[in-house]
């Protein structure tokens, strides 16, 4: 179950109201009396009317935005906090088209954190017991955990051992992967392969050596392959060097056991895979 919330404003010098740890939900100076919108969003499945049979093909599906309403009540204290200047702190964290990030944590699962903007502030301040409702319309529909998971190995050649990754999210992940050199010779080809390879094996024309390392990300929206100079930072795209397999995809790892290859044609290089779990709901 849910046990914290934060939020955090995208003003530098949004104000910070810190609630005692030892203190008791009606003591509260601000109350978060509901939350609306944690559970999975619906998806929008899309389909086209067949021609001569009943029904209609699938063509795609995807999820929308998150709409999340907090309901937040008011308890001043009457020395350091009025109605007043609650809902002036709040104005700082929830300002209509502002940006803002919610972190929830809970007792079975690790903190996660998602970003939206706010559409709008509803107060109704004339009421013995004053509240605001928060409308946040998130972008990106999924929950993030807050820290990453990192894991590190040595790249196989051709039929050597896979490495189990156990991802605990249930909504799949891109990954980070860095690939540097180690000793022999410097490989061409740089292969990753996660599961059945019908379904994803990525491979690119590339190649690292004491100089330089690989670096590919397959998180939506900012998806590269790149080497990097390690003296002077200096990146080369090699987005044009990418073969993926016809009926293929960029490697994700998906919910449960996922067999990960990092595969390359000669020497011996070390790699460093990064992700972050993903969540359709809380």
């Amino acid at each position: 179950m849910l046990t914290e919330v934060k939020a955090y404003s995208s003003w530098q010098s949004a104000p910070a109201l810190l609630l005692d740890e030892m203190g008791q939900a009606e003591t509260d100076l601000i109350q978060v009396r509901n939350i609306e919108g944690l559970n999975p969003v619906k998806a929008s499945i899309s389909g086209s009317p067949m021609a001569v049979v009943d029904g209609t093909s699938f063509t795609g599906a995807n999820v929308l935005s998150r709409n999340i309403v907090l309901t937040l009540g008011l308890n001043p204290n009457w020395i350091e906090w009025t109605f007043e200047s609650l809902r002036k702190l709040l104005y700082a964290y929830f300002t209509p088209k502002s940006l803002t990030r919610l972190r929830f944590s809970s007792d079975d699962m690790p903190e996660v954190q998602i970003e939206g903007y706010v559409e709008d502030v509803s107060v109704n301040q004339f009421s013995k017991d004053p509240e605001l409702l928060v409308s946040i319309l998130c972008p990106d529909p999924h929950f993030t955990a807050v820290e990453p998971e990192i894991i590190t190995g040595q790249t196989i050649h051709e039929m050597g051992d896979f490495e189990t990754i156990q991802y605990d999210g249930n909504v799949p992940a891109g990954i980070l992967l860095d690939v540097a050199y180690v000793s022999g010779t410097e490989p061409e080809s740089i292969a990753i392969q996660i599961g059945d390879p019908a379904i994803t094996h990525f491979m690119t024309e590339a190649s690292v050596d004491s100089m330089k390392y690989f670096q590919m990300s397959s998180i939506p929206m900012n998806k590269f392959v790149q080497n990097v100079d390690l003296s002077t930072g200096h990146i080369i795209n090699l987005l044009d060097h990418v073969h993926i397999q016809q009926g293929s995809a960029w490697p994700t790892l998906q919910p449960g056991e996922n067999h990960f290859h990092v595969i390359t044609d000669a020497g011996v290089q070390d790699f460093t895979l990064k992700y972050y779990e993903r969540f359709g709901g809380l």
